[in-house]
């Protein structure tokens, strides 16, 4: 990965900008520009000793400071190891306040300008630096480093294609896996599992599985899969997801349990001819984000379904899980050679079976290319 021409690009940009200095949390951005890893999700909060200023300090000029805490530091070294762009490790002591290693770290760039901050980084942080470099101007560093990563290049593409491939290995698996009288949250477990014993790095979000029909509605907007039984009849949805060295998967399909009567057949096919309309269309330089979105929409609707069809047609992907530019309303940017986005149609029926697609697809100049090709047929159990 061209890590030092990454941040050669973003120093270049920053200049022009007029930005002094660039602060990123240990997360997705610093990831991209640095190589440095993120930690998994904490889906509780979790503090370690002055988390709040934790991360990369990085000058328009020179200057890469990492900053971490004392517990936990040996990840933070191994991190910074081989990474010759890394000037600094500063690793905090409880004996110290992180106020006062901020200020430390601060005093340490010359910088002239404004400030570009994560946008997910802590308001304390951002607060602190105002306050030491209050004739500074800030801005969010997305407004750098996002463009950047709309466009992936060849190692990325092959990060992608290879989840890509985890991806349908992992469902292969499942539907193997899958029979009646087996949970939501079986099925889900088994997933996360798969995805660990295929050399996955963890899941790219909580995995969803949800068996519908018009006798058992289920809790589309539960917080995760439930102890709901699978039973003759139920339409099954997968919305799941990968980690491969740093790059994400997204991907779903529909099962149905028994012999799927002419409903179900009909949105599934619907959902399907959506999906493939919309991918044919993913030609370098020749329609926006929006336009994609009606191009899948159009189609669902004149099947008389658009009430049914409540997201959006899908978003970017590559080293977070949702990445702009996005397919749907009002997003008007140009979709280019190298983008990389999710395509999700979907029909959820009231009260009844859904069906269900998803995909990660790159734009060419010829149309979209999945990188997850698991088949499309309606598979019934």
């Amino acid at each position: 990965m061209d890590f030092e021409g990454r941040l050669r690009r973003a120093r270049e940009e920053m200049r022009e900008r007029g930005v002094g200095l660039m602060y990123l949390r240990r997360g997705a951005k610093l990831w991209y520009l640095a190589g440095i890893r993120r930690r998994g999700p904490e889906m509780t909060d979790h503090n370690t000793y002055g988390d709040y200023v934790q991360g990369a300090y990085i000058g328009a000029e020179e200057g890469f400071v990492l900053v971490g805490p004392r517990m936990g530091s040996a990840a933070w070294v191994n991190e910074a190891e081989g990474k010759p762009w890394v000037d600094e490790l500063r690793i905090i002591d409880e004996s110290e306040t992180p106020e006062e290693v901020l200020e430390e770290v601060l005093e340490g760039f010359d910088v002239k300008g404004g400030v570009m901050v994560d946008e997910r980084a802590w308001a304390h942080a951002s607060l602190l630096i105002r306050k030491n470099l209050p004739g500074s101007e800030m801005s969010l560093a997305s407004e750098i480093i996002d463009p950047m990563k709309m466009i992936k290049d060849d190692d990325e593409i092959a990060r992608m294609k290879k989840i890509g491939e985890i991806t349908d290995e992992v469902y292969g698996e499942v539907v193997k896996y899958l029979r009646v009288g087996l949970k939501e949250e079986d099925v889900a477990h088994e997933v996360d599992y798969q995805f660990t014993k295929h050399g996955s790095e963890q899941n790219s979000f909580v995995t969803g599985v949800r068996f519908r029909s018009p006798k058992r509605p289920s809790r589309p907007h539960a917080l995760r899969s439930t102890s709901r039984t699978l039973q003759e009849g139920d339409a099954v949805t997968f919305d799941f997801g990968g980690v491969y060295q740093g790059y994400c998967s997204d991907f779903g399909r529909t099962v149905y349990v028994g012999d799927p009567p002419a409903k179900v057949r009909e949105i599934h096919d619907t959902v399907m001819a959506a999906q493939a309309a919309a991918i044919e269309r993913m030609v370098d330089g020749t329609i926006t984000a929006k336009g994609l979105d009606r191009v899948a929409r159009g189609i669902i609707e004149d099947k008389g379904y658009g009430e049914c069809f409540g997201h959006r047609l899908g978003h970017g992907i590559g080293v977070t899980v949702h990445e702009p530019p996005f397919l749907y309303i009002p997003d008007e940017t140009v979709l280019r050679k190298g983008m990389t986005f999710t395509m999700e149609p979907s029909i959820l029926l009231p009260d009844s079976w859904a069906a269900r697609v998803e995909d990660v697809v790159m734009v060419t100049e010829e149309g979209g290319v999945p990188f997850s090709n698991y088949h499309k047929e309606l598979t019934t159990i």
